[in-house]
Formats: C-alpha cells, structure tokens, sequence
C-alpha cells in the first residue's frame, strides 16, 4: 500500500475486496481501520467490478478450499489478466494462471515491486 501511494506501483483492486475490507471496518471488531475501505478506493481506482463474466468464471474454478469470494476474486484476476494476487490466503497457492504474494514477504513484495 506504501507502494502505491509513492507511485512505485500498480495495483487493482475489485468491488468484492472493497466490500471485504468495509465490512471489516463496519463492524468494529478490528480496530484502526476507520477510514480504510475508503483509503484503499482512492487508491486503487477504477475498481474492477465483479461482472457476469468474473462470475461466470468464479463458478468454473475447481479448488475446494476456495470459498464464493476467493473465487470471486480469483476469477476477477483472470478476467483482467492480472497474474499476481497479494494475499496472506495460501488457499490461492496452485490455481494456474495466478501466483500469490504474501503482503509479509519482504522479499516477494520487492520481487513484485521490481517487475
């Protein structure tokens, strides 16, 4: 996110992250996230938005540990070719066509940060 807001990167996110993280920041149960949905919109504009096509790929993805959001996700990613998600979720790890960076790795970020 420090990344993105010097410019030093590019980033998407989609209308199912932005509700993930307002519902977080709604409920009151995790503290310091007033503000958040709203910081990462500004952000990460435009949102992809989670169309007909994303879930109609969402319901082709074939990995069980994956729930209706993470496919959303996932399937969102395919639709705009975007090939590297950042998640700690290691429930990701092994779809094709997708890697996963966990947001912790320092090294993965800077790997990510430098393509």
């Amino acid at each position: 996110m420090l990344a993105l807001g010097r410019g030093q990167a590019d980033g998407r996110t989609s209308s199912a992250v932005l509700e993930e993280v307002w519902h977080l920041e709604l409920s009151g149960r995790v503290h310091g996230l007033e503000g958040l949905a709203a910081r990462v919109h500004a952000l990460m504009r435009p949102v992809l938005l989670v169309t007909d096509e994303v879930i109609e790929r969402a319901f082709a993805i074939h990995a069980p540990r994956l729930g209706a959001n993470d496919r959303f996700h996932a399937a969102t990613c395919s639709v705009h070719a975007i090939t590297t998600i950042v998640t700690a979720d290691t429930d990701f790890d092994g779809l094709e066509g997708l890697g996963r960076v966990d947001p912790l790795d320092a090294a993965g970020v800077d790997r990510l940060l430098a393509e």
